[in-house]
This record gives C-alpha cells, sequence and structure tokens, in this order.
C-alpha cells in the first residue's frame, strides 16, 4: 500500500511540473519579442538593420510603413510573411526577381510581435497618426485564407502603385 501511495504522489508530482513546465513554455511563447523573432528568421536576408541586400533582398527599414496606411496594406504584410512571395518586384528603384519563404510555423502572435517590431522600429517616421499595433487576433483573421506567392504579390502591386503615384505627386 505504501508503494502505491509513493507511486500515486510521484505520478502526480510529475504531471504537476509537466504543467509547470507547460505553463512556463506556453508564456514565453506569448511573450517572444519582435526583435527575438526578427533575430531569428528575417536578419539573415534582411539584415540586422532592416537594410536588405541590394538586388538580393529588398529594404524593410524606411519602406513598408507606408504600407499600413490602408488595410490592405495591412492585410499584405501579415500575408507576406505568413504565405511568401515570388517574383519580379521593385522597392527603392531598385529591381528583385527572388522568393520570400513563407513563414507558418510562426504563430499569431510572433508574426503581430515581428511586424511590430519592424514597423516601430524601422518604419517610426511613415506610420500614420495613431498606429495600431498588430494584434495576434488581427494576424489569425488575416491568414485564414491561405494564398499563393503569385496572388501576395499581386496584392503587393495594388498596394504599391497607388503609394508610387502618391509620391510623385508629392515631388
Amino acid at each position: 500500500m505504501k508503494l502505491r501511495t509513493a507511486l500515486r504522489q510521484f505520478f502526480l508530482a510529475t504531471i504537476g511540473v509537466i504543467g509547470t513546465m507547460m505553463t512556463f513554455a506556453i508564456s514565453a511563447a506569448a511573450h517572444t519579442s519582435g526583435a527575438d523573432v526578427f533575430a531569428a528568421n528575417c536578419v539573415v536576408c534582411h539584415q540586422s538593420d532592416g537594410q536588405g541586400v541590394q538586388g538580393d533582398y529588398p529594404a524593410l527599414a524606411g519602406t513598408v510603413g507606408d504600407y499600413v496606411h490602408s488595410r490592405a496594406g495591412r492585410a499584405y504584410l501579415v500575408q507576406v510573411v505568413s504565405f511568401g512571395m515570388s517574383g519580379a518586384i521593385s522597392s527603392q528603384g531598385a529591381d528583385y526577381n527572388g522568393v520570400m519563404q513563407p513563414w507558418p510555423q510562426l504563430s499569431d502572435a510572433e508574426i503581430a510581435a515581428v511586424l511590430n517590431y519592424i514597423l516601430t522600429d524601422f518604419n517610426a517616421k511613415l506610420l500614420p497618426a495613431g498606429f495600431k499595433r498588430y494584434t495576434a487576433a488581427e494576424v489569425r483573421h488575416l491568414r485564414g485564407t491561405p494564398l499563393s506567392f503569385d496572388q501576395v504579390r499581386a496584392k503587393r502591386e495594388t498596394i504599391v502603385k497607388p503609394l508610387a503615384a502618391s509620391a510623385m505627386k508629392a515631388h
């Protein structure tokens, strides 16, 4: 009987430890910083300062902040991270013809965190007044319908063309 009681206590203690460990893991994942997500996933191509590699990987700094002035632009940023994109694009006068890999393994919270980091750290001057940070719920909604690489690139074009026209009028 003592052995059975000891085994039962050991079993319950083990379950308690596992539950605590899972709680800490979930809590840590929920509080992952955008800078950490960027360093672990984006920096190889887009560089630590968000400047990219001329001709290979476009800059994120000083560019994508304009996108969040529209709902379509906000959606596009979530979709390009979630579903990837390929094909020819132009950014800041340079041409690129590569692949942005999809990141489906990132959680909604991680995508929200990394986009908020890119926007607030590399694009603060471009953000609209009253900029609303992404939330995990918004990301979950915006990545609800999977898109192909070509569909994501087409969405980008519908956002970039009006921005380019607006920039031309300003000069």
